[in-house]
């Protein structure tokens, strides 16, 4: 089974570390994974299932699916929607990983390529005379285009051997090492190939499905370095866009068109311009919790919301994230205010909490919006809700559901809480 990182235990809406009442609380439940999904969610299909019933914990359902080609653990009905919609991708890449003409491919040349474009992107001073005859075809660009990712990639590589992080994609050193392998593969082609051949299944490129990845990143090489047309790579997988896009929700176009660079240029600008500091903008962009596709993600929910004040504090926030599951939680978190406050009364400020945040709307009203699937009165629910005692009117909205329990102590606390209104996928 493939295991996923630890569970996300979220500070939710807590602005301060005050004392806790003393009052009864209560423990996450186990529930039935149908009461943790949004309404019409399939738990079962043609050789996959979610399994039920499911621990809530970091209140977030902690799911399991099986597939024939094996078992993920899933944290959150987002996540599990998103892979529920690329079960069907998972098996067409494995028919088409298990045919003739890919098996050939694959084993004349592609990762034998692959190691050898590695090795030429970690010594960029001999990119263009020491790359060997095969993978010069592959790497033919103007002269100007090899001379800047030559000093791009040397400056990632310097970097990285100078020690500038742990390696571990958390930090500067992952972070070079991110972008040595970005540049080699694109100069190669091959990110190119897996943008292409993921828009044809409807699937994001930068998925973290550990199922797919392996497999998807097969298929570009095969049909980049191995010889396998890409009009027959894109035939064997085509037909999937449009009902995986319709289960998991639109993905930005962007992810597939341009290549990561691209869009961080663009996205940094479009921050600097919102009146972010450029390195504080650079520094959101390094973070490998936020793939491209979370970084669009991330600042087209920024916009949504027009500008509020604090945006500053709200970068700072996810330039600190480590998790994709808590990435996407502040994406959703964002979506969420800006969807359910009154289009009479916006947001004009945002606050960054310990791990998530808070909105004030124009009127005074705190708006606090957790895409959470349940939400348990748990001691820091009850420090949170305690935290607003008396400080005028409180407004949370859940994604999901909220226990007897944790509803009638939020109305105690002055909180209006309204459960069930599902997360905000891009239409």
């Amino acid at each position: 089974m493939i295991r996923s990182r630890p569970v996300l235990v979220l500070s939710l809406f807590l602005a301060g570390a005050l004392p806790a009442a003393a009052q009864a609380v209560e423990a996450e439940p186990i529930l039935p994974a149908s009461r943790l999904v949004a309404p019409g969610t399939p738990l079962s299909g043609p050789g996959w299932r979610v399994a039920s019933p499911v621990a809530v914990r970091g209140y977030l359902g902690q799911f399991e699916l099986s597939t024939p080609q094996g078992a993920i653990d899933v944290q959150g009905r987002e996540l599990l929607a998103i892979r529920i919609a690329e079960v069907p991708a998972l098996a067409r890449l494995e028919e088409v990983s298990r045919g003739e003409v890919f098996a050939r491919s694959i084993a004349d040349s592609a990762k034998a390529t692959g190691r050898a474009v590695v090795r030429v992107a970690t010594n960029p001073a001999e990119t263009v005379k020491g790359i060997p005859a095969g993978i010069g075809r592959l790497l033919q660009r103007t002269a100007r285009k090899v001379r800047q990712v030559a000093v791009a990639v040397g400056d990632a590589a310097q970097r990285e051997r100078d020690g500038g992080g742990d390696g571990d994609g958390d930090g500067d050193g992952g972070d070079s090492a991110a972008k040595v392998r970005d540049f080699a593969t694109e100069i190669a082609g091959v990110n190119k190939a897996r943008r292409a051949i993921a828009k044809a299944m409807g699937i994001d490129p930068y998925t973290s499905n550990p199922l797919l990845q392996g497999r998807l990143e097969d298929l570009a090489w095969a049909s980049v370095a191995g010889g396998l047309s890409m009009d027959l790579a894109l035939g064997a997988v085509g037909g999937l866009a449009a009902d995986v896009l319709s289960t998991s929700g639109r993905l930005d176009d962007l992810v597939w068109d341009l290549p990561p660079e691209d869009i961080r240029r663009r996205l940094e600008k479009d921050l600097v311009d919102r009146g972010a500091q450029p390195l504080v903008a650079r520094d959101f962009l390094r973070n490998g919790a936020f793939t491209p596709t979370l970084q669009l993600a991330f600042v087209g929910a920024l916009r949504d919301l027009g500008r509020p004040r604090g945006e500053a504090e709200v970068l700072d926030l996810a330039i600190g994230v480590r998790d994709e599951v808590h990435a996407r939680f502040l994406v959703q978190q964002l979506r969420m205010l800006a969807r359910h406050a009154d289009g009479s009364d916006p947001v004009v400020a945002l606050e960054a909490l310990e791990a998530s945040i808070a909105a004030t709307t124009r009127r005074g009203t705190r708006l606090v919006a957790l895409p959470v699937d349940h939400l348990s009165w748990t001691e820091q629910v009850e420090t949170g809700a305690a935290s607003r005692r008396g400080k005028g009117v409180a407004r949370l909205v859940v994604a999901g559901t909220v226990s007897p329990m944790a509803q009638r102590q939020l109305a105690a606390a002055g909180w209006t809480v309204t459960d069930g209104v599902g997360l905000v996928f891009v239409p």
